[in-house]
């Protein structure tokens, strides 16, 4: 007599079966989640992780040329011949020797607008116009003071990350 059994997975198999694919599924959706924070948390500190080296590099080779600095509580104080500051300035102009002993003005500032603080380098040309450009943009804040006749700029990045570059006169 042929026995009545077919071919097949018993109840207790396929339960086994479907309680390893819940808890595999499970671990999956956790480690998507846990990746998914990674990028975020990532994506928010993007201002250290990739454009502070480079305005940490712009800056550094800026401070290290200049001969002396002069700290202003705004753009318009330093081109208008504002009384310096120490400390909480906006802007700084800075004094270039060149070979010939003449001495050439920079001004670095700080500029609030709709995306944010920029922070831009202008540069008076021979035929009285003045050009700039930008160092960084989408900041929340920045501020240059002198310690102890150290220049140096605090910079407040889109999510509250703070980072400070230092310079001095030759």
């Amino acid at each position: 007599m042929p026995s009545r059994r077919r071919a097949g997975f018993t109840l207790m198999e396929i339960s086994t079966a479907m309680g390893l694919m819940v808890m595999l599924s499970g671990a999956l959706v956790v480690m998507l989640q846990q990746h998914l924070s990674f990028m975020a948390l990532a994506q928010r500190q993007s201002f250290l992780a990739e454009e502070a080296p480079k305005i940490g590099n712009i800056l550094g080779r800026i401070f290290q040329q200049a001969d002396h600095y002069f700290i202003y509580t705004n753009l318009e104080a330093s081109q208008g011949g504002g009384t310096p500051i120490l400390t909480g300035g906006g802007a700084v102009k800075l004094f270039f020797k060149s070979a010939a002993q003449t001495t050439t003005e920079r001004l670095i500032a700080a500029e609030v607008g709709a995306t944010g603080t920029s922070l831009r380098f202008y540069t008076a040309q021979p035929d009285g116009t003045v050009s700039s450009w930008l160092i960084c943009q989408g900041l929340q804040a920045a501020t240059f003071r002198a310690d102890e006749g150290i220049l140096m700029v605090t910079l407040t990045g889109p999510n509250g990350e703070e980072i400070s570059y230092c310079g001095g006169a030759r």
